[in-house]
C-alpha cells in the first residue's frame, strides 16, 4: 500500500484547481490517483496538533484523529486506513 503525502496546493494545481490560500501544513494524501484523506496542522486548546482524517467510502468510525507530531499522524493515518481496506 503506497500512500503520499502531497501539500493541498500542490495536489490542487495538479487537479487542475486554482491555488486559494493553503497552508504549507496542510497536504492530501493520494493513494493511487485519488486523495483518501488529509493531514493538517491547527490549534486546539491554544496548542498546535495535528489532525488526519479519511475520507474514503466507506469509513466507519474512527475514520479522524489527533495526533502531536505529523509522523504519529502519518501513523496512526496509514493504520486506520489499512483497516478500511481490510473490512474492519
Amino acid at each position: 500500500m503506497t500512500l503520499i503525502l502531497r501539500k493541498g496546493a500542490t495536489q490542487a494545481r495538479i487537479e487542475g484547481f486554482e491555488r486559494v490560500n493553503w497552508d504549507d501544513d496542510d497536504y492530501d494524501v493520494v493513494g493511487d490517483t485519488t486523495i483518501v484523506g488529509r493531514i493538517y496542522r491547527e490549534r486546539l486548546l491554544g496548542e498546535f496538533k495535528w489532525r488526519w482524517f479519511l475520507q474514503v467510502v466507506p469509513a466507519t468510525p474512527p475514520n479522524q484523529g489527533v495526533a502531536e507530531t505529523i509522523e504519529k499522524a502519518k501513523a496512526a493515518f496509514k493504520k486506520r486506513y489499512a483497516e478500511v481496506k481490510r473490512g474492519k
